[in-house]
């Protein structure tokens, strides 16, 4: 009895189908949108002298609370190419991918003359370089978490509409930073796949320091330019924005070809 009952345990644990594991090995290439945000602190422009004399009084009194700062949220459209590895139900893989990006952040100042101040950083192409691991099962779906490199192009600009100062734009830059991201991709045939990414970039320390001055009134005295920034023979003022890093989300979906 027992020794039939043996077989019979046998015979059916050989009938029973292995765990079939989805298979994600090899190169890929495809295609991707999304859209870039940061819905968080964008911070403001601080006015310094940069002789360190203090200014504040006067900067109070010319610009009181209006100072903000946003993110213009906008479109990241890319392609990509990587290569998976396997083992087991583990999937390790390397991905590059290059974006055309229309990105920007303001920080900003708005005094009482009226006349306004505002300092751009923008990017217009994102480069990334990460690694991922994911988690295969039987089902067509690969849950995975990513962590590498980025690279923008960081274009800086200053804009004033007060005559009463001269100002001077900033430098562009090249910032190498971090991603951090959590995706899901799924086969839609054998070759193709989706993607749904969320994303979290950070290019660094990518602020820049604006000096502009004021201008003494030939009639009348010093005005509130003036008072506030002082003159190019003491400095002027430095104006730079409370937000140093350059950092944002984004959602992405890509479409991919498997070889």
């Amino acid at each position: 009895m027992y020794r039939l009952l043996t077989a019979l345990t046998s015979a059916t644990l050989l009938a029973t189908p292995a765990f079939a594991i989805e298979q994600w090995e090899g190169l890929y290439t495809g295609v991707s949108i999304g859209v870039g945000f940061n819905p968080g602190d964008n911070g403001e422009l601080e006015f310094k002298r940069a002789d360190g004399s203090d200014n504040e009084a006067a900067i109070d009194a010319a610009f009181g609370d209006n100072f903000d700062g946003k993110f213009n949220a906008g479109s990241l459209t890319g392609v990509e190419l990587g290569y998976n590895l396997q083992q087991g139900q583990w999937v390790y893989g390397a991905e590059l991918s290059i974006a055309l990006a229309d990105l920007s952040q303001e920080q900003s100042a708005f005094s009482a003359t009226p006349a306004t101040y505002v300092e751009r950083r923008e990017i217009d192409t994102l480069s990334t370089l990460t690694a991922r691991i994911g988690y295969a099962t039987d089902s067509p779906f690969l849950p995975y978490i990513k962590l590498g490199a980025a690279y923008g192009d960081v274009d800086y600009s200053w804009q004033g509409n007060s005559g009463a100062f001269r100002g001077d734009n900033g430098d562009d830059d090249r910032n190498i930073g971090y991603l951090f991201g959590v995706g899901v991709e799924a086969k839609l045939t054998k070759q193709l796949s989706a993607a749904f990414e969320y994303q979290y970039i950070d290019l660094g320390d990518a602020d820049f320091s604006t000096n502009f001055s004021g201008e003494q009134s030939i009639i009348g005295g010093n005005n509130g330019a003036f008072n506030a920034f002082g003159d190019a023979a003491s400095g002027g003022t430095n104006a730079q924005g409370s937000d140093d890093d350059f950092d944002f989300q984004a959602v992405r979906v890509a479409l991919r070809y498997h070889f």
